[in-house]
């Protein structure tokens, strides 16, 4: 049943798991507009023949059961329980859907809300058409092996296109005609070196996860090889923001592993991947010490977070603790040793919890609160203050898009300005304190912010609800299902670097895509256990 809309769907992967992300036209000039067409011919050729075949599916299985004849089956169910029965990310999912209309419908910029031919170019048409292709891919898609094997082989090529240009190899003459401050800002096939950290804080994860997972010898040494490449690649982007995401996924792989001294060694083995990669990126940058030639890789060198990260002393420490790390593993396995991993995986959630909630709520009463210098005790409070030069001047940008916000009219702070009219929105309302600001500012680079802004109040909670409900289903059939930490581990990575990155034309259904596979591997398993 479902075989040719399984093939379709089967294809459609391919393409955009295999070929989305290494396909561009003109260099990086249109990059933007290349990836949408691309996502545009692909999505909706998707949603074509799958409305075609299932829809001839339907007429058939009518016919077959031949219209009109009475239902002899069980009694029919009430109302409540089909409500009940409902999952939450489905709920999430009919608020996502209805954001979309709403906020397109009550838009101060309707036209523009829906086509999304400025800024992102994420207008209502490509919201709509990544629900579709998650919807069709967790309905029909028939996960495999071979969804591995073209994610390594894609994702592998991206990693090494983006090393080479780090060491000035400009492959494709992408950087050619390029503006020479532009150079080094755009890398690899992707686009944006913050959308490239963006990216990485996607597959990355998924990378983490399958190596974590594999037992066979060549598995684990392809899994390896491309992890490895894979964080030198996210090294390689010049940008922090990758750390975020990469630093939660291993924290979050962490917290499953506190089961069994297997699943222990395990996440120190994925760990040595990262450390592994640090090393080869040290050790490169030594033999290539007189290379004064290489953009990205000037930009690097005055990075100190990771340079730190990769001092002598740094990685030294980091091998002797992963090594002890496996042996001491290795050693409690032979031994049979008794660890109550659950109560130390309970306190170990609760303290983290507990240590980011403190944070946040500092972070918040800092930059929320009506005073304008703390004095006395609580003197320390002032360095959680946002500065305006924070993070490239996200905080300035974050400062003015809160500000404007709150000049909403109580409808639109619901539900929103409009989708893909940031822009419009900010300069309406804080344009005269930005009239000194160099460049046009089209997102807040925070989607808390973001979605607030184009979508209310109820949008952002349907958008984070349907992500972070996504997480944790996937979380609880891991429990049974070890894959299935792929989602959990690659959405927390997501929303962590979300926080100081911004969605795309090539992120957000690149998102979506990698969700819809999700979901298919649910349904997998569910109808597994029918």
């Amino acid at each position: 049943m479902y075989e040719l809309e399984g093939a379709v769907t089967g294809l459609f992967v391919i393409l955009m798991v295999g070929f989305f992300p290494l396909f561009f036209q003109d260099g990086y000039f249109n990059i933007t507009d290349a990836k949408l067409l691309f996502f545009y011919f692909c999505g909706a050729g998707l949603v074509v023949l799958t409305i075609i075949l299932a829809g001839a599916g339907y007429l058939q299985v009518r016919k077959d059961n031949k219209i009109g004849r009475k239902d002899t089956g069980g009694a029919k169910r009430d109302y409540k329980e089909i409500i009940k029965d409902i999952p939450v990310v489905s709920w999430f999912t009919g608020g996502l859907l209805l954001t979309v209309l709403i906020s397109t419908v009550c838009s101060a910029y309707p036209s523009e809300s829906f086509y999304g031919t400025d800024g992102r170019r994420l207008g209502a048409i490509v919201f709509l058409l990544c629900m579709a292709v998650y919807l069709i891919l967790g309905k029909y898609l028939q996960p495999g092996i071979w969804i591995a094997w073209i994610f390594l082989i894609s994702n592998g090529l991206v990693s090494l296109l983006m090393i080479l240009q780090f060491w000035g190899i400009n492959v494709f003459h992408m950087w050619d005609n390029m503006v020479s401050a532009d150079i080094g800002m755009f890398a690899s096939t992707i686009g944006n070196v913050n959308a490239c950290c963006t990216y990485f804080c996607i597959v990355l994860p998924v990378g983490m996860v399958l190596f974590y997972l594999s037992d066979a010898l060549l598995s684990r040494v392809l899994y390896g090889l491309v992890l490895v490449l894979g964080f030198y690649g996210a090294y390689a982007t010049t940008s922090d923001s990758w750390i975020l995401g990469v630093g939660t996924a291993f924290l979050v792989l962490l917290c499953f592993s506190f089961r069994s001294h297997d699943s222990l060694k395990r996440f120190f083995e994925t760990c040595m991947a990262f450390w592994a990669s640090s090393l080869l990126l040290k050790i490169t940058l030594l033999a290539g010490a007189g290379n004064v030639e290489a953009v990205m890789l000037q930009t690097f060198r005055a990075l100190p977070m990771q340079n730190f990260m990769i001092n002598k002393f740094v990685l030294l420490a980091e091998g002797i603790v992963l090594f002890l790390g496996i042996f001491l593993m290795k050693k409690a396995e032979m031994k049979k040793l008794e660890i109550p991993y659950q109560k130390i995986r309970r306190i170990f959630v609760f303290l983290v919890v507990l240590v980011i909630g403190i944070v946040a709520l500092l972070v918040l009463i800092a930059n929320l609160s009506t005073n304008k210098q703390w004095e006395g005790t609580f003197q320390w409070m002032n360095r959680l203050a946002l500065q305006d030069d924070f993070g490239s001047s996200r905080g300035v940008i974050w400062k003015q898009t809160w500000n404007a916000w709150k000049k909403l009219p109580v409808g639109r702070k619901f539900f929103g300005y409009g989708l893909n009219c940031f822009y419009q929105f900010l300069y309406q309302y804080q344009g005269a304190e930005l009239s000194g600001y160099a460049g046009r500012i089209i997102d807040p680079h925070n989607e808390v912010l973001l979605f607030l802004s184009i979508s209310g109040i109820f949008g952002a909670v349907c958008y984070f609800g349907f992500l972070i409900s996504n997480a944790v289903s996937a979380g609880r059939m891991s429990r049974q299902y070890p894959i299935m930490m792929i989602g959990t581990v690659a959405i927390c990575s997501y929303l962590a670097q979300s926080m100081v990155n911004n969605p795309t034309a090539f992120l957000t259904p690149t998102l979506f895509l990698y969700l819809g596979i999700l979901k298919s591997l649910k349904r997998h398993y569910k109808e597994k256990e029918i």
